[in-house]
């Protein structure tokens, strides 16, 4: 039962420092949605900030990120190019990559007070 319990662990360890590793290919980079409702976003990360740009509307978010382990990150809003939107300012959001793949990643974003339900997006590289 013991070495049971313990290839289980092994298993489970390998998988997730897999997870990990994948993860940190997508810090950096350029990035688009799968869904075609987000068709006109794009966004710009590099390691310090997260730039979200709509081409359709011209809305142009700036946050701040940081990485609080290999899968997860936090952005806080620190700009908007509209100014109907200047209440997400200061706001925190919280995203969790669940998924990678050598094109993109899936990931969650945590429901706060501007985002009631969590909600699931697929992103893909786009550089």
């Amino acid at each position: 039962m013991r070495k049971l319990v313990l290839i289980l662990f092994s298993l489970f360890s390998l998988s997730t420092s897999g997870q990990d590793k994948a993860c940190l290919n997508f810090k950096t980079g350029k990035f688009k949605y799968v869904d075609a409702s987000y068709a006109d976003w794009h966004i710009t990360r590099t390691l310090s900030e997260q730039i979200e740009t709509n081409t359709a509307t011209g809305l142009v978010i700036h946050n701040d990120i940081k990485w609080t382990s290999a899968c997860e990150f936090t952005l806080t809003c620190s700009k908007v190019s509209q100014p109907k939107y200047k209440h997400a300012i200061g706001k925190v959001f919280k995203v969790v990559i669940i998924e990678t793949s050598k094109q993109g990643y899936t990931c969650i974003l945590m429901h706060n007070d501007i985002q009631p339900n969590n909600m699931q997006f697929e992103m893909v590289r786009m550089d």
